[in-house]
């Protein structure tokens, strides 16, 4: 491996190599100028990352003024009104700080450059994530820009135990990924696992923070999600003060927390804001949409095509009487009509807004109704359908509800070949899934099983905060008890 190349303390030979690295590059700029003794200076920076104005008057016009022959190296910083700057001799380094969009500045007869970093781009504005509305707490995301998520966290938590472990990842992008933690609650062990899970990652560029959930997740190939992804900054700190893992990256609006479990997707802050009654009957709703997304249309078919005698009388005469005008088996009408649902679902999110929301009212309504007049499918699985589409619709993780929706074809299978027995069977075999996946190595359905009976305050019923005075087992925190000196 070769060594690093150190600058020369001949500016042109500098500017040659530099300009040799930026070949073809038309967004770095590079100007040159003489200074107050009558050497040659340069510049170097990335267009549409700098400050002008401020890089004009705090960097350029002190570097004109200043009689750099009768300065030492150490102290030339000193005389600069800036905060963020710094001496650099690695050529590769000074490359990489251009490229992060810091401006370097080259002297003649000097072997380093000087690097100042005001940066300035394009960014987002903070707003509400679209996918995780909330009633009652903070209206803000994360967005793009990692230096902007880290001052929101950091603002939320004032704390000098928030800490921030970086790693570059990514061959030719070179990205930045922290990990968030709380020292003195987090535990080392985890931290030290997920940090070398996220070291190993060997690639070219990550486009989105999903991709190192799937380099670094425990079991790869499951539908269910071992990292819960967030915009949320609030669901980020909370996270945080139960001592587990937030990963940030350059570039993604979106957080991962670890490790979690199966509870941790059903699980919204709304429901720590109001009244524990109330919390924990929304969170059995939701737990009961769970069941129904996916067994729902299942249950039908075996009605349907197996175990009829299972259905009250005053219900199975109407179910029979619109058995008879649908010429396909029941299989056959739940596929399609879930194909359709799912088509329609993802035309609505590829769609801009304003045409989606028509798409999905018309478009399920008009092709519900032709679909019964048509003798496709019956007037009572229309109904099926809804209610599945809707208790989808109420689990707060996207992720998980897509998990859901796969989950939901393969009871369709089962029921389908062995009726109320393969609905049956396929819950024993996802029930026993579960509890065999890890969340960074930590069990997915605890505090269920294993059993911490301590953990059940905040699994299907979310007792009073009053009662919730041990943090979560799962994180193995180093402080076990909230607020505990």
């Amino acid at each position: 491996m070769c060594a690093n190349k150190s600058l020369s303390k001949n500016i042109d030979d500098n500017i040659n190599e530099l300009v040799s690295k930026f070949k073809e590059c038309p967004d770095v700029i590079n100007k040159k100028l003489i200074l107050k003794d009558g050497r040659k200076g340069c510049f170097f920076y990335l267009k549409g990352f700098i400050n002008i104005d401020l890089i004009q008057r705090d960097f350029v016009k002190p570097m004109l003024s200043m009689d750099i022959e009768n300065i030492p190296d150490k102290e030339i910083l000193d005389y600069l009104p800036l905060l963020d700057t710094s001496l650099e001799y690695d050529i590769d380094a000074t490359v990489k700080s251009v490229l992060n969009g810091k401006i370097i500045f080259l002297m003649d007869k000097l072997n380093y450059v000087i690097i100042c970093g005001l940066i300035d781009a394009e960014k987002r504005s903070i707003t509400e994530p679209e996918n995780e509305k909330n009633v009652r707490g903070p209206h803000e995301g994360f967005i793009e820009s990692l230096d902007t998520n880290i001052a929101m966290l950091r603002r939320k938590i004032k704390n000098e135990n928030l800490k921030f472990n970086t790693i570059t990842l990514g061959n030719e992008t070179k990205q930045t990924v922290a990990v968030a933690y709380i020292d003195g609650i987090a535990n080392p062990k985890l931290l030290s696992t997920l940090i070398n899970k996220i070291s190993k990652i060997n690639t070219d560029g990550l486009l989105a923070i999903g991709y190192i959930e799937q380099y670094i997740t425990d079991s790869p190939n499951s539908p269910f999600p071992q990292y819960l992804a967030t915009e949320r900054a609030d669901k980020v700190v909370s996270s945080l003060l139960e001592g587990r893992l937030v990963i940030l990256m350059d570039g993604t609006p979106f957080a991962l927390i670890a490790p979690v479990s199966f509870w941790s997707f059903i699980q919204a802050l709304d429901d720590y804001s109001t009244k524990w009654m109330l919390g924990s009957f929304i969170r059995y709703i939701r737990i009961i949409s769970v069941v129904i997304s996916m067994t729902l249309p299942a249950l039908y078919i075996s009605a349907t095509a197996f175990q009829y005698y299972l259905v009250p009388l005053n219900l199975l005469i109407p179910l029979a009487i619109s058995r008879t005008e649908v010429a396909f088996p029941p299989v056959v009408e739940a596929l399609t009509m879930e194909f359709t649902i799912e088509i329609i679902r993802e035309a609505s999110i590829r769609l801009p807004t304003y045409i989606s929301t028509t798409i999905g009212v018309a478009g399920g309504i008009i092709i519900g109704q032709a679909a019964v007049n048509a003798g496709i499918v019956s007037s009572l699985f229309i109904i099926v359908v809804a209610v599945t589409a809707m208790a989808s619709y109420v689990i707060p993780v996207y992720d998980f509800g897509l998990a859901l929706r796969l989950v939901r074809f393969l009871f369709l299978m089962f029921a389908s070949f062995f009726g109320i027995i393969g609905v049956l069977v396929g819950s024993v075999f996802i029930i026993s899934h579960l509890l065999s996946l890890e969340s960074l190595g930590q069990p997915y359905f605890s505090p269920i099983i294993p059993f911490k009976k301590d953990d059940i305050k905040d699994t299907v019923v979310r007792a009073p905060l009053s009662f919730m005075k041990i943090r979560p087992h799962i994180s193995l925190p180093l402080k076990k008890k909230r607020g505990g000196k």
